[in-house]
């Protein structure tokens, strides 16, 4: 699940959800909904949600099952 990973990767580098939110220009509700697996980031978000967290950003695509 993608929240989860964006959760653990937030938490390892010891960020919180507002600092995430922060540095893509976002409120820190969006960055809550994804790691609770409510919503997925947006494309707009990707690139620069990949670099905060130090993810490939293959990694924050929806996998097709």
């Amino acid at each position: 699940m993608i929240g989860t990973l964006i959760k653990a990767a937030r938490q390892a580098r010891k960020l919180t959800q507002k600092q995430v939110g922060e540095a893509l220009g976002i409120n820190d509700r969006h960055v809550q909904a994804w790691e609770a697996g409510r919503r997925n980031p947006g494309p707009k978000h990707l690139a620069k949600l990949s670099e905060v967290l130090g993810l490939d950003v293959r990694d924050l695509l929806p996998r097709r099952t």
